[in-house]
């Protein structure tokens, strides 16, 4: 995969997990805590295809 999309693909990981963890915030324990591990696996992947800047987490 070239490098340009490899970039996207990262952000829209990047852009999704934001989005499971403003949804954990506001939701009950059970599901916080699944939302949060999909959160984690996509920061993962993300991580994978750019590196680790490309998965950078905002402190809770």
């Amino acid at each position: 995969m070239s490098g340009d999309k490899q970039s996207s693909e990262a952000g829209k990981l990047r852009q999704q997990a934001e989005e499971l963890e403003q949804q954990a915030q506001r939701a009950d324990p059970a599901e916080r805590e699944h939302l949060m591990e999909k959160a984690v696996s996509l920061r993962v992947r993300c991580q994978e295809l750019g590196g680790p800047e490309s998965a950078t987490m905002d402190p809770m």
